[in-house]
């Protein structure tokens, strides 16, 4: 199958659902990573071009350690607003990677970037095989199934479907430790609420949680859109 990750920002994806995509890779399945902006910024000491440049470098990297695609839409941080040119542009890189099952953002999170992501992608997805709207890429031929993972904290999530990642959790976090521009960022930030210490940690700790609730190790949760054209009759979380 083709699985393809959709985050606002670089590191959305590692935090939320490396893990189930380092899984998929394992078995064999293509993996395309896309963000919506490049995170131009999250540094207290860059400029926004020189940041956003870092992070989606930071991005290519930890997709190459599962072998994944990795596409920036390049749009600014925290300034990402939709209007037809953005769409477009996602339907057309959906139709390039021709999702079997596409993993984003909760549609209800504390980031307008995450849930107009989420909301976006769940607008086009019935739109993918309609030849009448023209992109670079061919239309699809099928409909992606949609799974969303947890809100940023997870606040209120509570899954319907988890994938032990036990046995990828240290891939899931050698992912993550790829995006080492935003410890400090975080902790400046978010004061308070972040140290340079903890953006590690609030993964494995939110891993271990989910891990407990379903009796594994380590676990990732997600909530599958339950609409018409969004259901099958089988399973296809790894």
């Amino acid at each position: 199958m083709n699985i393809l990750a959709v985050g606002a920002h670089p590191d959305d994806v590692e935090l939320n659902c490396a893990g189930t995509l380092a899984k998929y890779a394992k078995m064999g399945h293509n993996i395309f990573i896309c963000t919506a902006t490049s995170g131009n910024i999250g540094s207290a000491t860059l400029s926004k071009e020189e940041i956003g440049n870092l992070r989606k470098q930071e991005a290519a990297n930890s997709a190459a350690i599962i072998g994944a695609e990795y596409m920036c839409l390049d749009y600014d941080d925290e300034l990402f607003y939709e209007d037809l040119d953005v769409r477009i542009n996602f339907i057309n890189m959906l139709r390039h990677c021709k999702p079997d099952v596409i993993l984003t953002h909760n549609p209800h999170d504390y980031n307008p970037d995450h849930m107009l992501t989420s909301k976006i992608i769940n607008d086009i997805q019935v739109m993918l095989p309609i030849g009448h709207i023209k992109t670079m890429e061919a239309p699809c031929d099928k409909f992606p199934v949609i799974y969303y993972f947890e809100p940023h904290k997870g606040l209120g999530f509570i899954p319907t479907d988890f994938v032990d990642i036990t046995d990828c959790f240290e891939t899931k976090s050698k992912m993550l430790l790829c995006h080492e521009s935003q410890k400090a960022w975080m902790a400046h930030a978010y004061s308070g609420f972040c140290a340079d210490d903890t953006f590690l940690q609030d993964m494995k700790t939110m891993a271990s949680f989910r891990g407990m609730q379903c009796g594994v190790k380590y676990a990732e949760g997600f909530v599958r859109a339950n609409d018409a054209y969004r259901v099958t009759p089988s399973r296809l979380l790894p």
